[in-house]
């Protein structure tokens, strides 16, 4: 494992978190963005993405339940399930697997970022 992180950035010089905000509202484009990340890139984006909502909301006093936002992701028992892996479902859970089998872990984390990039529509109404 490594502790190296990488950072995007896109031609502009924003980081694909940024550019991922940008392009929340329109799901084809956003999709398209996504696409072209490597799996500690769509760890990256998640993680930026997350605290992007935690702080968008705490700025506009609303409340924030992660929970609330968890509930319309597919478990990660579901996942593995029906992927038919048979590892541990705290890796899964803790994203150990982006190390031990990226591409399994980035297309799980897809599926959490594209329930992230919903929430962010509705946020940015």
């Amino acid at each position: 494992m490594t502790s190296e992180k990488t950072t995007v950035h896109t031609p502009d010089d924003r980081s694909i978190g940024e550019r991922l905000v940008e392009l929340c509202k329109d799901r084809e484009a956003f999709t398209a963005e996504l696409a072209k990340l490597k799996p500690m890139e769509v760890l990256e984006a998640q993680t930026f993405l997350w605290g992007f909502i935690e702080r968008f909301m705490a700025e506009r006093k609303m409340p924030f339940d992660r929970s609330i936002i968890t509930k319309r992701m597919m478990p990660a028992a579901t996942y593995q399930y029906r992927v038919g892996c048979n590892e541990r479902l705290d890796y899964c859970r803790a994203n150990i697997c982006v190390y031990t089998n990226p591409v399994c872990a980035s297309n799980k984390l897809r599926g959490i970022v594209e329930v992230l990039r919903q929430v962010l529509a509705e946020l940015l109404v």
